[in-house]
């Protein structure tokens, strides 16, 4: 059984929640020293104190005294607090400085006046949410909406609060009002839509307000503007939201405006890779691989990775070998690559090359539930069975410790079989029940299980009610077929168990020596003995059988 953990490389990178961390408009420094203020809007032009203490400030930042500059320019817009860009470029530099109780000072002073503007009560709403009071925060963001309901800034600062708290209605009402006050254009309905994504990966369900947001996205599509990252930005949304067609749309009528090769170029040939391959649609995956690593052949080791899973997947296994070996040359970092090359390995009939793919991620990576679970497969593989258990037992105690989520029904097959083929028959029940409890519709599991009890004589009943419901799932599978033929057979039911045993044989595509052994069994149990001795004939024309051969010995003798 293949056993591939299939990864989108090329996904969007979810965001994170922005409490007070949320780069407001404009941004602040990218580090902890002080800048000299940007504009000359932002000269004191109040008290002579202010003009004073920013002059001192200039002097100090030129001999390299950058503590003693943002001192002087705090004084300077605690002098001059009309004076918002000031004001609110020195709050940034001192938030970013992790200066929160100066930052909150000075903005509540400048605050404080009748006049004050919209960005800088919400200034005002991030300081005071960085510094633990989400009340005031609130209180802040609605004075700056009710200030100008058509700038963004005060619904960006409630829904950050609102976020926080896990208000996910008002938030969600905060950005419906939001889309309707804001202006249409592009860079403001984007930040919004940037807002709704935050959204929806707390509240992923919400469908109501998924086509609120999709409305907004499809506003942004309709106006006129002509950016290339604009509109990557819109594309990027859309596939946020799940509307694989649109984003893909964006960005393949981008790739028209990058015709030579170049780094947006590679990009879109990436994002619509992931979106193609996020849809299952191998075609057009694989296309836009192609055309990237046509491009550049060395540069994208990950993307010859997802090469070699298509590849899989096509069942083109020495393509998919190639690839990953092109993958491994590239970036021997990738781990799941020697996994999905051992696997490949075997099914090409190449164990031992498969091993020794094993031992070079075994060499580089720490030990892992990967490690050892693929380490077992390929032990399976060669039936090797005590081995393949001791290393699907390690996987097990690496999953509990670490990441339990791995141990879903597919490991838990892979383990129940292993221990069946060692005939350890307990251990296999209760792996297998495992399994079947984690996907009581997988009726790989079911018929598994069913069969093994059907054929040790064990809980017949049980395994009648497993094998029924495969073949309810799958009524066409000739070994599911079987096994209902052969659970009724051990139930003295004979008569019941011979249509089903023929119908296996007729959905069995080649003929299987086992289901004719079982045919054989129910035509001698009915007293058909050449019925029975014809079946055994053909089973062992099929796979030889000591167990067949004393069966028709026996008839030849009449001692059947």
């Amino acid at each position: 059984m293949k056993a591939f953990h299939f990864i989108l490389i090329f996904s969007l990178a979810a965001l994170g929640l922005p409490g007070c961390s949320t780069p407001p408009r404009p941004q602040p420094a990218a580090s902890a020293a002080p800048r000299a203020p940007q504009s000359h809007s932002q000269l004191p032009q109040g008290p002579v104190d202010a003009f004073a203490h920013y002059a001192a400030g200039e002097s100090s930042f030129d001999n390299d005294d950058t503590t003693g500059a943002l001192r002087q320019w705090e004084a300077a817009a605690l002098a001059d607090p009309a004076n918002e860009p000031l004001v609110i470029e020195i709050a940034a530099q001192l938030l970013q400085n992790k200066e929160n109780a100066k930052a909150l000072a000075l903005l509540s002073k400048s605050a404080a006046r009748t006049n004050a503007s919209a960005p800088l009560l919400a200034w005002l709403a991030r300081a005071q949410l960085q510094a633990g009071q989400p009340g005031p925060a609130l209180a802040s963001s609605k004075r700056a909406i009710r200030r100008q309901p058509g700038a963004l800034d005060g619904y960006e600062c409630q829904t950050e609060v609102l976020f926080q708290q896990k208000r996910w209605a008002a938030a969600a009402k905060t950005l419906h009002r939001a889309a309707s006050q804001v202006p249409s254009e592009p860079v403001t309905l984007l930040e919004l839509a940037d807002l709704y994504a935050l959204y929806f990966r707390n509240q992923p369900k919400d469908a109501d307000t998924q086509a609120q947001a999709l409305a907004l996205l499809d506003r942004v599509a309709q106006l006129k503007f002509s950016d290339p990252r604009l509109w990557q930005r819109l594309a990027d949304d859309y596939a946020r939201m799940n509307r694989q067609k649109s984003a893909a749309d964006i960005y393949s009528r981008l790739l028209a405006h990058y015709p030579e090769p170049s780094l947006m170029r590679d990009t879109l040939h990436e994002k619509l890779a992931g979106l193609y391959m996020a849809s299952d649609d191998r075609a057009n995956a694989m296309k836009e691989l192609q055309a990237l690593l046509r491009d550049n052949p060395t540069h994208y080791p990950r993307a010859w990775f997802l090469m070699g899973e298509l590849a899989c997947q096509n069942a083109s296994l020495d393509e998919a070998a190639e690839d990953f070996a092109n993958a491994l040359n590239g970036d021997p970092a990738i781990e799941q690559a020697y996994y999905d090359l051992a696997m490949v390995q075997l099914d090409l009939h190449k164990s031992r090359e498969a091993f020794e793919i094993l031992e070079q991620a075994r060499a580089r990576f720490p030990k892992s539930f990967a490690g050892e679970f693929y380490t077992g497969m390929v032990h399976e593989h060669v039936k090797d069975y005590p081995e393949a258990i001791r290393h699907f037992k390690e996987a097990e105690v690496i999953g509990l410790a670490t990441e339990s989520s791995r141990l879903d029904y597919r490991f838990y097959f892979q383990f129940g079989a292993a221990c069946e083929r060692a005939q350890s028959y307990k251990q296999a029940e209760e792996y297998l029940q495992k399994c079947v409890t984690l996907a009581p519709d997988f009726a790989e599991a079911l018929n598994y299980l069913g069969y093994m009890l059907a054929d040790r004589g064990w809980q017949l009943p049980r395994a009648r009610l497993l094998i029924e419901k495969a073949v309810s799932l799958e009524p066409k599978n000739g070994a599911y077929l079987d096994s209902l033929g052969w659970v009724l057979f051990k139930l003295n039911q004979p008569r019941l168990a011979l249509p089903q045993l023929l119908k296996s044989i007729q959905c069995t595509p080649e003929p299987d020596a086992t289901e004719l052994d079982h045919l054989g069994e129910v035509y001698l149990a009915l007293h058909q003995i050449p019925k029975a001795v014809e079946a055994w004939k053909k089973s062992l024309s099929l796979e030889p059988s000591d167990d067949v051969k004393h069966k028709l010995e026996r008839a030849a003798a009449g001692g059947l």
